[in-house]
């Protein structure tokens, strides 16, 4: 039923877009938080207002500062020393990659993002330190074992189905190297309250996906990481939760 609803909404804009194509205008979506974002649309509308990507997406969401915030805590937590290589895992219109290029200045940067139009923008506006890999939504198959210090990422597990996030998150566990960090941000189902439900009942985009926080928590203890920060960030209707974890000895 909803693949068939947003065919048929595609459709309908696709229809209505061709009879307003001789004005000039165009129809499109009313993006909130979350929601997807192409990139020639972004990238031109940031350069008509004289903004970086990151400025006009925070505007545009109402959330200035917002990315800025959470690599603060980052470097507070010690992610962002100098280091050989990072990945991220959905880096989108690339707003935290581009703060981590400048703070942490890795000579290389793997991304794993589905979206062919932003994987195509990043890697070509930052390369040659951006390297894109094929991504398949649950795997880094393309990155050696234990080869990153800093491994993250930023509003993904937020959607994710459980076995995708766990999946990714053995993954995780595998690329970081030892004394690395890994560093997501996700909803535990702990704190989903029925306040943070209802307030979603009147949100546009209904991703909000759920995962149990001690079971999160203990997958990475149990493979040898130490959990050494936490914090909520703005995302949504409420706030998502941020788990660094930094790497020990390794279990696997």
């Amino acid at each position: 039923m909803r693949s068939s609803m947003m065919k048929f909404r595609r459709s309908a804009a696709t229809a209505i877009n061709c009879c307003l194509r001789p004005t000039g205008f165009k129809l499109v979506r009313a993006w909130s938080p979350g929601g997807y974002i192409d990139a020639k649309t972004t990238v031109q509308a940031a350069q008509a207002r004289g903004q970086s990507v990151c400025e006009y997406v925070e505007a545009m969401w109402n959330q200035p500062g917002a990315t800025g915030r959470v690599i603060e805590e980052m470097k507070k937590a010690g992610c962002l020393a100098p280091c050989k290589r990072v990945l991220e895992i959905g880096p989108g219109t690339g707003r935290y990659l581009e703060l981590v290029l400048q703070t942490a200045g890795p000579e290389q940067y793997d991304i794993y993002e589905t979206a062919e139009d932003w994987a195509t923008w990043l890697s070509t506006t930052y390369a040659p330190l951006v390297w894109r890999q094929p991504a398949d939504g649950h795997t880094l198959r393309n990155t050696p074992s234990e080869s990153c210090a800093l491994v993250h990422a930023h509003g993904v597990f937020v959607y994710l189905k459980i076995i995708d996030a766990f999946m990714y998150f053995a993954e995780m566990i595998r690329v970081c190297e030892p004394q690395g960090f890994v560093v997501f941000d996700f909803f535990p189902a702990e704190v989903f309250g029925e306040d943070t439900i209802r307030r979603w009942f009147d949100f546009p985009d209904r991703y909000a996906a759920v995962l149990p926080g001690e079971h999160v928590k203990s997958f990475f203890v149990n493979r040898g990481f130490d959990p050494v920060h936490e914090f909520h960030h703005v995302h949504g209707p409420g706030h998502s939760n941020y788990f660094i974890f930094r790497k020990g000895h390794s279990l696997l």
